[in-house]
């Protein structure tokens, strides 16, 4: 009896303390450096750290900026990925999330509630996701307009005069610079394609368009998608105690070789529309 009271209460203690981490405010989130090639600048409050694959570290307030022929793939330690193609500039101001229990396959679900919201200056960035958590919310903005991504493929491009989103599998919601407060914006599906384009009208149709999306583009844009895809299922995540709050590792679980020399031109992502 004495031991069935011990192993009960070491379960309740169990259960307590990770009722207690997820209770928890949320906690600065990670990525997980899953695949790097060529020039690729990553700057945090100023300091320039040197990427190396296989690396983890704090992703909030980086400045991540691609050279020609160069990209990177990061694996967030909400189960998403990004791959930032070459000529990029992408600034992550927040990416948080809630602490979760070890053991969660962070490459089907996310694991828990999280907050991203980036910035994408110039270039092409993929993104990929799992099934996210109610609750969380991803935002990526551009000079044009706004992407907020629900998931799970989505491919988004910026140039001087304009953003272009293709949502190859799931759903995003994209919003014109000039949208009037309170707009809900537009839902694009599976196999749409939205330009937002620099322009003073206040109404959706001056500053997005949206059509079918350009199965020619979409099959060119294949290999780097399976590319992040397999990104994420290499790396898993866990919330760890730290010396004064919670801290998030990463942890590798299937040694991986991806495709090099995947650059694709961001030519190809013009369909003339």
């Amino acid at each position: 009896m004495k031991t069935a009271g011990k192993f009960i209460q070491g379960a309740l203690l169990c259960c307590l303390t990770t009722l207690a981490a997820l209770a928890q405010e949320s906690v600065p989130g990670k990525v997980y450096v899953a695949e790097l090639n060529g020039g690729v600048t990553f700057t945090i409050d100023g300091k320039l750290v040197e990427l190396k694959k296989g690396f983890s570290l704090p992703v909030q307030g980086a400045r991540i900026e691609t050279f020609p022929a160069a990209y990177v793939i990061l694996v967030y330690s909400n189960g998403t990925s990004i791959y930032i193609d070459e000529k990029t500039i992408v600034e992550i101001d927040k990416f948080v999330q809630k602490p979760f229990p070890a053991g969660t396959d962070t490459s089907v679900n996310e694991p828990s509630v999280s907050t991203t919201f980036g910035r994408i200056l110039q270039g092409r960035i993929i993104i990929t996701t799992n099934k996210l958590a109610t609750g969380t919310s991803m935002i990526y903005v551009s000079p044009q307009g706004e992407v907020r991504i629900r998931g799970q493929e989505v491919v988004i491009e910026v140039t001087d005069h304009e953003t272009r989103v293709i949502v190859v599998l799931g759903d995003v919601t994209v919003l014109s610079r000039n949208a009037p407060t309170g707009s809900v914006g537009l839902v694009l599906q599976s196999g749409q394609m939205a330009v937002l384009v620099n322009s003073p009208a206040t109404d959706l149709a001056g500053n997005l368009q949206v059509s079918p999306a350009d199965p020619g583009v979409v099959s060119a844009l294949a290999p780097l998608i399976e590319a992040a895809e397999r990104a994420r299922r290499i790396v898993r995540f866990e919330t760890v105690s730290g010396d004064s709050a919670p801290e998030i590792q990463a942890r590798v679980v299937v040694p991986a070789d991806l495709p090099v020399n995947l650059t694709v031109s961001p030519s190809t992502l013009r369909t003339g529309g």
